[in-house]
């Protein structure tokens, strides 16, 4: 504070004092200031970071006592070496870590491990052309199966098949005692998964006497639930077997007239021994059918497991647990005690498999089916699960061909369109994010095509006897270019599929295998093609990346085919927009109608 004066008005004029006391003070600023100037540069001209260390007392010798002045006034220290700065930087650096040392060591990466039976799977060969098990030579194989087998044409097994089907016959071989281990299976899509289920339930069932139900294979979709009912079925008609299907295409009270009958000497029987159903039907069926009864399973089947997993439908699994624990120690309490009779007599868990092309190498995720001793089969190397950045690969078909097209989101229907009618692809499976996009892109085909080109679209807005009819039109051909959101893209066989175009891409890496699966299947030549903007590129092989899969190539397009195409383009999407605006009024008009009708009922009713 002494840097400020405060000057008081007197009547004494006594300006001399005043300018002297000014001028003593300039001179201290002056002074401080070039004092701290001087420090300044002696902190910035040293190099060397001085640590500052506590003061240790250092026990002298005992020195004689004088009273002279002439005495010196430093004390003498004992003739030692001095130390190098290396040293004594190096003595400094154990008492004190200095920041931004270029000496500090880097972490070493925390490596993720793995369960053994997760980092050791049993590979299964991708590649379906070069088969080296005839059904003819298998001696594990029952002789009404071999039969059924080549009377679908079936003459060699798939690789998955050759080597899940011998392991789950031989895990029901051991002694009653032995509960068999549970089955992981993560193969590409087409590569025969389906059979590799079917066959050694059938096989194993056939034995058995009296009907109940045995077998319970979950799906995701009715389409798909469909398709794997009809592949039992037709490896039951030689059989005593009988398959149900629930998946809510008929109405309820006919789904429980097929499941289960009422007897007057026995009471509830089943009529089924394999049930093919969704995860939210089956449910329904537990909680209202009565006389359903799981207590005697020995097959638990999910297919397209981890879309089961990530969606669990009103927690099905806990249903079907409590359903088959029923009666047991565990639901009533009571322990019974240790001897051979109790433990004979004690019923073992069903045999979970577990099937998909995208089926997640989670262990948490995994847990949550309660696997016992799994086994698991992929199509992945082992190399690749010692990998922390490989866990999730996927892997498809050796004989599907992938590849990705750039383009500006203007010029993607004239893309589509160069492909399918220029350059000719039949059998073209479509794939869209959205069902608006599904009903344009099929609207504008069919009038730029000109009946060249059949062209129809599969979505959620259809119902499902509408869904299959078109289904069954293009495996007939008689539909040229199916296009459909990723309703279609989960485990739907679709025979003789030559093309896969993506024209919006994949949201995730699953999807995107999903949806190049539907080509490419059981050993035959397929090709599929994404089409992004230039704004997606890196997230799509960001996206191919984080699958473990190979860069894939990239087909140009040549800007003379999009000028040649833009003009019938232009024609031909003004058509469009013209019929969509009347597919639009007629709806809303309809609407307007319906409601009027119910406006009139209503008003009948109150007179």
């Amino acid at each position: 504070m002494d840097l400020f004066i405060i000057n008081r008005y007197n009547d004494t004029n006594d300006d001399t004092h005043i300018i002297e006391q000014e001028a003593k003070r300039l001179e201290q600023l002056k002074q401080r200031i070039e004092e701290r100037r001087k420090a300044f540069s002696v902190k910035k001209s040293s190099d060397v970071i001085t640590l500052k260390e506590e003061k240790q007392t250092e026990i002298l010798p005992d020195l004689p006592v004088s009273t002279n002045d002439d005495l010196p006034t430093e004390i003498p220290k004992p003739n030692t070496p001095p130390k190098p700065k290396e040293k004594i930087y190096a003595e400094k650096q154990k008492e004190f870590k200095v920041l931004g040392s270029s000496d500090f060591q880097k972490k070493s990466k925390v490596q993720r491990i793995l369960p053994y039976w997760l980092s050791h799977p049993t590979v299964v060969s991708r590649d379906l052309n070069e088969l080296s098990c005839p059904v003819e030579e298998q001696e594990w194989l029952h002789p009404v199966i071999k039969s059924t087998l080549l009377s679908e044409g079936i003459t060699k097994l798939f690789p998955v098949q050759n080597q899940v089907v011998p392991f789950i016959l031989n895990e029901h071989t051991l002694p009653k005692l032995f509960q068999p281990r549970d089955v992981c299976i993560s193969a590409p899509t087409g590569s025969g998964k389906t059979l590799s289920f079917v066959i050694p339930i059938v096989q194993l069932l056939m034995k058995d006497v009296g009907c109940k139900i045995r077998a319970l294979v979950v799906l995701p979709v009715q389409e798909l639930a469909a398709q794997v009912a009809k592949v039992f079925k037709k490896y039951c008609n030689r059989t005593h077997l009988k398959v149900a299907l629930l998946s809510g295409s008929v109405p309820f009270q006919q789904e429980q007239q097929e499941l289960v009958r009422f007897t007057e000497s026995v009471g509830w029987v089943s009529k089924v021994e394999i049930i093919v159903c969704t995860a939210g039907r089956l449910v329904e069926h537990l909680k209202t059918t009565e006389g359903f009864n799981l207590q005697h399973l020995k097959f638990l089947v999910i297919d397209e497991a981890d879309r089961i997993m990530d969606n669990i439908q009103n927690d099905w699994l806990y249903h079907v647990d409590h359903h088959i624990k029923q009666g047991s120690e565990l639901m009533t309490g009571k322990v019974q005690s240790l001897n051979w009779k109790n433990v004979s007599k004690q019923k073992l868990a069903p045999q979970k498999l577990l099937f998909s092309a995208t089926l997640s190498q989670d262990p948490e995720k995994l847990e949550q089916w309660g696997l016992f001793q799994p086994k698991l089969f992929s199509a992945a190397t082992n190399e690749c699960f010692e990998d922390e950045d490989q866990i999730r690969k996927y892997a498809t078909p050796a004989e599907l061909k992938e590849h990705y097209v750039v383009c500006e989101a203007e010029n993607k229907p004239l893309v589509l369109y160069n492909f399918l009618v220029e350059q000719k692809w039949d059998k073209v499976l479509c794939f869209t994010n959205a069902a608006e996009t599904t009903h344009r892109l099929t609207v504008l085909l069919n009038t730029w095509a000109c009946k060249g080109l059949k062209v129809a679209e599969l979505s959620a807005a259809l119902d499902r006897s509408m869904r299959e009819n078109v289904l069954k039109k293009f495996m007939l051909s008689e539909i040229d270019v199916l296009i459909s959101t990723d309703a279609l893209a989960r485990g739907i066989d679709i025979p003789d599929c030559n093309y896969v175009i993506s024209y919006d891409p994949p949201r995730n890496i699953k999807t995107y295998i999903h949806r190049v699966g539907r080509t490419g299947r059981a050993g035959k030549i397929g090709k599929a093609v994404t089409v992004l903007l230039p704004s997606q590129i890196s997230l799509f092989k960001d996206l191919i990346k984080a699958g473990g899969k190979e860069e894939i190539p990239e087909i140009k397009i040549n800007t003379d085919v999009i000028d040649r195409l833009f003009e019938s383009y232009a024609s031909a999407m003004n058509t469009t927009r013209e019929k969509i605006n009347s597919e639009l009024n007629l709806k809303i008009k309809n609407s307007i109608e319906i409601k009027r009708s119910a406006k009139s009922k209503i008003q009948k009713r109150k007179k």
